[in-house]
């Protein structure tokens, strides 16, 4: 079984006439985003979310929700489950409803208990299928052990691959949107090999009565550094500008935006301040510390020392690292500038673009971005 679904998050589409465009190119499910971290961490709501699951309900197709996890601790991922839930059961989304935890920030040591934890509390509140999305690296590298999350479905995205390094997915999400294998959405696309994603969506069940318990603040073990943002989804320069009392021009500065029309939803932005010659680095999703030792050509024993990290294996999005070097100037790296292309790059710099994807973990070498760094 192949069949095909897509993931929707807030900004796109949520008309009827989009869900009827999505099944007329093959799609059978979808999986929309509805919340993010929890009520004291990101708090953060699809404001389209219900429109969404009524056009895809109008047509037929499957649905599922998503929520990108934060958590640091397993009674974080408890709370971000009951937050999770709690909106499942605003929308009327009945107990038969597969419940996904996107878990691609790794956020704390034992990822796989963090996911455990919240998937295992999603069900004790009354929604019994869930799901664990994740990219291949974080299963082949041993953040994740597809085999230690108990019967959630695994999720898998990687793009351009024939090896999915699992035995034992559930799902693929083959395309990001940028036409792999054929799709024609213009949205993430997946294959669901065992229906759970696009059969499965009996609707004859009922919204979970069990009530879902209040919020209990826990310690984030990582906070954003003081006087930063995380960019969401329509947000603007200029627009994170006027709220934080700066000039876009000043924060383009501050953060080496050499395109201040370009920036993406999960970017870590430093607000406050005036640029200056200190080289400190925001961890953006997906970093680790060898990643940004790499990136400018330092160690990772030089940024736990500098940083007072007590264990390299565990950093959040938005902390603040100091590094040494001067950054993006130094020998080796290059600042991508608008218009570029990796291949473009790796032939000005006699390499391979291929190389350059494996040196800079770069999962699809059609997406860079201005002010991204590249390890030549």
């Amino acid at each position: 079984m192949r069949n095909l679904f897509v993931d929707l998050s807030d900004y796109q589409r949520s008309d009827l006439a989009f869900m009827q465009e999505l099944k007329t190119k093959g799609a059978m499910g979808v999986v929309i985003k509805v919340t993010e971290g929890s009520a004291d961490g990101s708090d953060w709501v699809s404001a389209t979310a219900g429109e969404k699951i009524r056009n895809a309900a109008k047509v037929g197709l499957v649905i599922s929700l998503y929520h990108f996890a934060r958590y640091t601790s397993e009674a974080d991922a408890r709370n971000e489950a009951n937050f999770f839930v709690q909106h499942a059961k605003d929308l009327g989304m009945d107990s038969n409803t597969l419940m996904v935890d996107d878990a691609e920030v790794h956020s704390m040591g034992d990822y796989n208990a963090g996911a455990n934890a919240f998937t295992d509390q999603v069900k004790q509140l009354g929604y019994k299928r869930t799901a664990v999305y994740s990219m291949k690296s974080f299963f082949t590298g041993g953040i994740l052990n597809s085999h230690g999350l108990g019967d959630n479905k695994i999720w898998i995205a990687g793009y351009g691959i024939t090896n999915l390094g699992i035995d034992n997915a559930a799902a693929w999400q083959f395309d990001d949107g940028q036409g792999y294998g054929g799709n024609t959405t213009g949205t993430d696309a997946s294959y669901d090999f065992d229906g759970c994603f696009t059969v499965d969506g009996d609707q004859s069940g009922s919204v979970p009565t069990i009530e879902v318990p209040k919020n209990e603040p826990v310690k984030h073990v990582g906070h954003s550094a003081t006087g930063t943002y995380i960019v969401q989804s329509g947000d603007t320069l200029s627009g994170i500008a006027a709220k934080f009392g700066t000039t876009y021009q000043n924060l383009a500065s501050l953060n080496g935006i050499a395109n201040p029309n370009l920036i993406m939803p999960g970017q870590v932005l430093k607000v406050t301040g005036q640029a200056d010659n200190q080289t400190v680095y925001y961890v953006q999703a997906g970093d680790t510390l060898s990643g940004i030792a790499n990136k400018f050509g330092t160690t990772v024993d030089t940024l736990v020392s500098a940083n007072g990290i007590s264990n390299p294996n565990i950093i959040y999005v938005g902390q603040k690292i100091v590094v040494s070097g001067n950054g993006s100037n130094q020998s080796g790296t290059y600042t991508v500038k608008s218009g570029d292309t990796l291949s473009g790059i790796a032939s000005a710099h006699g390499t391979t673009w291929q190389e350059l994807a494996t040196r800079n973990h770069i999962a699809n070498p059609n997406m860079i971005f201005v002010g991204q760094t590249i390890q030549l």
